[in-house]
């Protein structure tokens, strides 16, 4: 059972509310992250830390306009201390959101509703009640026309840490054929330029993600958090059809994975010294996805019913 768990999770997790903070949706993507920083003592030796995450989609519309939203999110995190590498860790996490979008009539109105199931841990030991986790996400839509969209919600999740609560707010605004801003703050917000119509994206991602993961026995039930924010510039290429390359170059603004003792906000200093505090640091990511633009599904659509 742990090695199928593993061979799923080897890849990615990305905020499950992303898939209605866009113009997109990214039926099938896998993306690769990567970063070294120095730690923050006198010895300034380096971790490096490597994520891996995967993402699958699978929207089922009906005929009164509601939908069924159900996904698989997995993410793997490698850390390891440099010079001596026999410090190392991995810590891994997947999750099935699955829920429902709700339509009015008049299609101005929009009301989601998802529940997250998630295990996260380092699977150094069976999996306990203690490695899962459970969650939600509510959003409000209100689209006065084809252009805007006003969004207003609540994420929650029970971390290793305890509750934690995020209000959601975002507007999506497309300003002309060629700029587009969109997103939900403070998880995931871009603004993007279309340099090659149809083709060629780039812009600027403002981005927040806080996650926890459990660890084994061997270190006392502790739990890793990692409070992720991340300014940086992307590119989307659909290098034909659908399909997608994408790449980010940026500079993280939060922390990187920190190891905490169990059940207590306290920061444990004799932890893995991967999981010690570091300095902020350039990052890079790359990866590839099967995306379908939903601004341009509807361009296609208006045309075919003209």
């Amino acid at each position: 059972m742990k090695k199928i768990i593993l061979l799923l999770l080897f890849a990615s997790l990305l905020a499950f509310n992303k898939s209605f903070a866009q113009p997109f949706a990214d039926v099938l993507s896998f993306n690769y992250q990567t970063f070294n920083s120095k730690f923050n003592d006198s010895v300034r030796w380096k971790n490096k830390i490597d994520n891996y995450f995967l993402n699958f989609f699978l929207p089922k519309e009906f005929k009164n306009g509601n939908m069924l939203l159900v996904r698989l999110n997995s993410e793997t995190i490698n850390s390891t201390f440099y010079p001596d590498s026999s410090y190392s860790s991995r810590l891994s996490s997947i999750s099935l959101p699955i829920g429902m979008k709700l339509a009015t009539k008049n299609k101005k109105w929009e009301t989601i509703l998802i529940g997250i199931p998630k295990i996260a841990s380092d699977f150094e030991d069976k999996i306990e009640s203690e490695d899962f986790q459970y969650g939600g996400i509510f959003l409000q839509h209100f689209i006065p026309n084809n252009k805007l969209k006003i969004k207003a919600g609540l994420y929650y999740n029970r971390e290793a840490f305890g509750n934690f609560f995020i209000p959601l707010v975002g507007v999506d605004w497309k300003v002309n054929d060629r700029i587009y801003l969109y997103g939900i703050l403070p998880t995931n917000y871009k603004a993007e330029f279309n340099i090659i119509k149809n083709k060629l994206y780039t812009g600027i991602n403002l981005k927040y993600l806080t996650r926890s993961f459990r660890l084994s026995k061997a270190m006392n039930k502790d739990y890793v958090r990692y409070d992720e924010a991340q300014i940086k510039l992307f590119i989307d290429y659909f290098v034909y059809k659908k399909a997608l390359l994408f790449a980010e170059i940026g500079y993280s603004i939060g922390t990187n994975p920190l190891q905490y003792k169990y059940n207590s906000d306290e920061f444990n200093y004799n932890s893995n010294p991967v999981y010690s505090e570091m300095g902020t640091y350039p990052l890079f990511n790359i990866g590839v996805a099967y995306r379908v633009r939903l601004d341009l599904e509807k361009k296609e659509e208006q045309k075919k019913n003209e």
